[in-house]
């Protein structure tokens, strides 16, 4: 794992205590966002919906320093035995649109769309809406712009 990751680690790990206390942290500007130049770090959390489990706990990080961008995905599937916990790490793009790519380090690829109140809601491979999910969005956590 990079050495970049491990903030990325502890700013996850700072949003599940702020989960956990019940608070709701402060939202992140869209204008914020490190899409299109600067370094810094920004985080998303929610759960969303999962057609055989409670619900997917889902926090994603994504990374800037210079051009180098990095991603890190921690999906919990929740059920009534516990959750099964899932990381996913690899490089992240903008797309047109307001549209982000994930692209894992096995191959597997993700689009997320970023809303104008800096939620972010998946999308299919082509950027389109998922029917009947227009609830599932990841809600911003925290800025870090001295990453």
């Amino acid at each position: 794992m990079s050495s970049r990751l491990a903030p990325i680690l502890s700013l996850l790990a700072a949003a599940g205590l702020l989960a956990a206390c019940e608070r709701e942290p402060p939202p992140v500007a869209p204008s914020a966002m490190p899409l299109s130049g600067g370094d810094g770090s920004l985080g998303w959390r929610g759960v969303l919906g999962c057609a055989d489990c409670d619900g997917i706990d889902t926090s994603l990080a994504l990374s800037r320093a210079g051009e180098q961008r990095e991603y890190l995905l921690v999906e919990t599937y929740l059920t009534e035995a516990g959750g099964e916990r899932f990381i996913d790490q690899g490089l992240w793009r903008p797309q047109g649109g307001g549209l982000i790519r994930l692209e894992s380090a096995d191959g597997s690829q993700r689009v997320y769309a970023v809303q104008s109140d800096g939620r972010l809601q998946p999308r299919d491979g082509r950027g389109r809406r998922f029917a009947r999910r227009e609830g599932d969005v990841l809600s911003p956590i925290a800025a870090a712009n001295d990453l």
